[in-house]
């Protein structure tokens, strides 16, 4: 008797598994593990000014990812994320400050419905990347920012349409005023509307155009709103270039914004020549000066991605010229050798680094004082990168920054960095 009740019982149990779990068609494990390792010399600060002092340590980020398609139309996706620096990491005073001390959370967490409604809209609820364009207004570079967001794409190819609402910060007490009386700490939401158009047959590949809204609460908050286009052209068959601007403004409150941003970028291949040589070149404006409301705003961590590893310059009141070169000159090994001029776009504003850039920038050269030049300085980054398998990359930077007259009696040596990386993906 006890043997004929086990047997029902597994039977139930297996039929209630089988009944739960039936939904699961695919499930899907990725990830990857990526570890940098850091040294830069000259890049002490002492007395307001430049020192000698150099700077070692390594960074480990380790990322694992769960996709699960629950039905036809239904994706689920949970990505977890572990940062961390080894050692004692008090160097330039960044925030960890502990031997061995990591930070985990949630790097993704969404579900996407495809086909809602009819077969053109998707919606996507939930911590996630995005990405338009080259990144320069929202960017996913470096999985540096990701965000809480409830996301539609309609697609009427070749027209897609991007409706982005998302909160960046909320800091409000669960009631509407705090325990002192007065109003509660504002939020701050984005609403983004992105609209591509694919062009087929023409030197222009794509085109595209948005609107940006980042509102604030709170009296007297900024509330920027910016309107941009962009395009991705082919002049022939093997030159590739993209130009995008932008207008950031906002009026009212004491907080008017009128500012701008522009990025012209080229490049061409040489194919069917020897380690297929290529040569680059782009121009960056953010607009910036001695009125606070000309300066562009950066929306979000990262943008446009390094611009020089060693500077990494925020994109706000200066102009960046970039010139390269790459090769290939085995089927796993890439070079790359990277210029950059750095001006300022009004001589009598600041320029900074973009502390969200790994470490943060170069900390002797990260707020310039007030100059009549606007010689910022130069930077020169060499790259060698190496596929050990399809997914096993390597890749070893050498980055020199020349501060310019900007930083005269603030920074005079050259800042160099060394920067090694492996990142290993399953």
């Amino acid at each position: 008797m006890k043997k004929v009740l086990l047997a029902v019982a597994l039977t139930a149990l297996c039929g209630l598994t089988a009944s739960t779990y039936a939904d699961v068609q695919n499930i899907r494990i990725s990830g990857d593990i990526r570890v940098i390792g850091y040294y830069l010399a000259n890049v002490g600060y002492s007395g307001g000014a430049q020192a000698e002092g150099n700077v070692n340590l390594f960074e480990q980020q380790t990322r694992v990812k769960i996709e699960a398609d629950l039905e036809d139309h239904v994706l689920v996706v949970v990505g977890l994320k572990a940062d961390g620096l080894w050692g004692n990491t008090d160097a330039w005073n960044q925030a960890h400050n502990s031997a061995k001390t990591w930070f985990v959370g949630l790097d993704e967490a969404y579900v996407q419905l495809r086909e809602l409604f009819y077969s053109p809209a998707t919606l996507t609820l939930g911590r996630q990347y995005l990405n338009y364009g080259s990144g320069l207004i929202i960017s996913s570079f470096d999985k540096a920012y990701n965000f809480d967001a409830a996301r539609l794409v309609l697609d009427y190819h070749p027209l897609t349409i991007d409706v982005v609402a998302a909160q960046w910060n909320n800091d409000q007490g669960y009631v509407g005023y705090n325990v002192s009386g007065t109003a509660a700490i504002p939020q701050t939401d984005l609403l983004f509307v992105n609209a591509k158009y694919e062009v087929n047959g023409s030197m222009v590949k794509t085109v595209e155009g948005y609107f940006g809204w980042m509102a604030q609460s709170g009296n007297n908050s900024q509330a920027p709103m910016i309107v941009g286009l962009r395009t991705d052209l082919t002049p022939c068959e093997n030159l590739t270039a993209s130009v995008e601007g932008a207008y950031e403004f906002a009026n009212g409150g004491g907080n008017e914004i009128s500012a701008f941003i522009a990025k012209v970028n080229a490049k061409y291949t040489f194919k069917g020549v020897t380690w297929t040589p290529a040569v680059n070149a782009s121009y960056t404006y953010a607009s910036g000066g001695g009125e606070s409301q000309a300066y562009f705003r950066p929306w979000f961590n990262m943008a446009d991605g390094y611009n020089g590893y060693v500077l990494a310059p925020a994109l706000s009141n200066i102009q960046i010229i970039n010139l390269g070169i790459s090769a290939q000159p085995a089927k796993n090994t890439s070079l790359s050798l990277q210029g950059y001029y750095y001006l300022k776009a009004d001589r009598n504003g600041f320029v900074y680094s973009d502390r969200n850039a790994d470490l943060g920038g170069n900390p002797a050269t990260v707020v310039s004082r007030f100059s009549s030049s606007r010689d910022i300085g130069g930077e020169v980054d060499a790259i060698v990168g190496y596929d050990y398998s399809k997914d096993v990359r390597c890749q070893l930077v050498y980055g020199m920054m020349f501060p310019g007259d900007v930083f005269d009696g603030v920074a005079n040596r050259v800042a160099n960095e060394v920067r090694g990386e492996i990142n290993v993906k399953f």
